[in-house]
């Protein structure tokens, strides 16, 4: 399982075009790109019709567990208390044409982070 002090987080301005932002996730794996439009609700950041896909990860590489550790770097270092995942209808993969529920993460406490 990744870490959060291994991974990187940046926008990537020549595949962004408004109202869809693209960002590029550096992990241990290799890069992870998500792409999705982004909208604000209070203090959670919302990601509607979220894609992502990493073109040196294997499938099934990232995992729950690691998706919730990138979940949890962007909240901390953007400084938002949740992130709401609309995700797209899926072109390729497991269920094509298939569209996921909402997924919420909300920001947990750190067990090494300061009171």
């Amino acid at each position: 399982m990744w870490r959060t002090e291994e991974l990187s987080f940046e926008l990537d301005d020549e595949a962004t075009s408004d109202p869809v932002v693209t960002a590029v996730v550096g992990t241990p794996d290799g890069p992870l790109r998500f792409m999705a439009e982004p909208r604000m609700d209070g203090n959670a950041l919302v990601l509607i019709g979220l894609h992502t896909f990493g073109d040196l990860l294997r499938p099934n590489s990232v995992g729950v567990a690691n998706l919730r550790i990138v979940a949890d770097m962007v909240m901390e270092r953007m400084g938002f208390d949740g992130i709401v995942v609309e995700g797209a209808v899926r072109t390729t993969g497991a269920n094509p044409g298939h569209r996921k529920g909402r997924v919420r993460f909300a920001r947990r406490l750190r067990p090494d982070a300061p009171p």
